[in-house]
């Protein structure tokens, strides 16, 4: 990425005057620093794994260690805490960034279905095959493409990158990209036309397999957040999940925390997670101040109220976890 988007209205937001306040000239100069270095570096948002020290690093911070992380968190621009950073709505305020590396992943993966065709291809890139096996038919029609905002039907009508089928050779005449539930007719019917070499097309089922799981999981966990007595139809604070609006971000929300909640029903027995984990772990979550939005967040935060991230943090369910266990 080149360059990322910035709002008209971001000097006169109430976010970056308090920052400013805080700060001074400087703390906004250091913001449009690090909007720009996410853009370059973590284009999805995600500063998973970056402490308070490695943010202001990244943007050359001249001030006292820790003071930029904390002011940006008081004010609204950062999520998270230590280890789990991310810009607020950074997809919302950014879709093309956010978008690149899925583009990048586009490309190549249209690369080497001309050279090797598409089981092979989706035997050397099984996150991506497994990507595309999660859209959903009436999604793909009307929902907007994550890597560039056009909905998808329009952009597969309007894309002329040819994807060629088993030979090298290129198309005589660019033909539009297939859609997804396309690309996995095709998946389907390559690995299923030849035997598999060495096992080839033997990652993509299993991709398959993953990413099928995944979306039943996220269904699961999203129906029985909207079930529980945390939103406000049960009688609590904080609101509910419409599951078909940014499906792919909690999709991948709960793909972080999921290796916990596995490990958590293994202890309890269970070799897969049962849709009852999700609606007792949101039980344990409306019997905490905290968790429930009953308290609010530390000075700055009164008013914050947690919400579906922050409940899918692993971070979070670990706690919550442990502090179920020792109670």
């Amino acid at each position: 990425m080149q360059d990322a988007r910035i709002a008209t209205g971001l000097p006169s937001h109430p976010k970056t005057k308090k920052l400013l306040r805080r700060l001074g000239p400087q703390g906004g100069w250091s913001l449009m620093c690090l909007f720009l270095w996410v853009a370059a570096n973590r284009p999805d948002g995600d500063l998973a794994g970056m402490s308070a020290e490695d943010i202001e690093l990244a943007v050359d911070w001249p001030g006292g260690e820790g003071e930029l992380a904390r002011a940006l968190c008081e004010v609204g621009f950062l999520d998270g805490d230590e280890g789990t950073y991310a810009i607020h709505d950074w997809a919302e305020h950014n879709p093309w960034a956010a978008g690149a590396e899925r583009r990048a992943d586009k490309a190549r993966f249209a690369a080497l279905c001309r050279r090797y065709g598409r089981a092979e291809a989706a035997r050397m890139m099984p996150d991506y095959a497994a990507s595309m096996l999660e859209a959903e038919p009436e999604q793909a029609a009307s929902t907007p493409d994550p890597a560039t905002s056009m909905p998808r039907a329009e952009l597969d009508s309007a894309s002329s990158m040819p994807v060629a089928g088993s030979s090298s050779a290129p198309s005589p005449n660019p033909s539009p990209n297939p859609s997804p539930e396309q690309e996995l007719s095709s998946l389907r019917s390559d690995s299923s036309s030849a035997a598999p070499k060495d096992g080839a097309g033997k990652g993509a089922s299993s991709a398959a397999d993953k990413a099928l799981r995944l979306a039943q999981v996220t269904d699961q966990a999203i129906a029985a957040w909207n079930a529980s007595p945390l939103v406000k139809p049960g009688g609590g604070l904080l609101a509910t999940v419409n599951p078909k609006v940014g499906r792919d971000n909690r999709q991948l929300q709960v793909r972080r925390c999921i290796s916990i909640a596995r490990d958590i029903c293994l202890g309890q027995g269970q070799t897969t997670i049962p849709p009852e984990f999700w609606v007792e772990y949101f039980a344990v979550a409306a019997r905490d101040d905290f968790h429930s939005g009953r308290q609010g967040g530390g000075r700055g935060h009164e008013n914050w109220l947690p919400d579906f991230e922050f409940m899918t943090q692993p971070k979070t369910m670990l706690k919550l976890f442990e502090r179920e266990e020792a109670a």
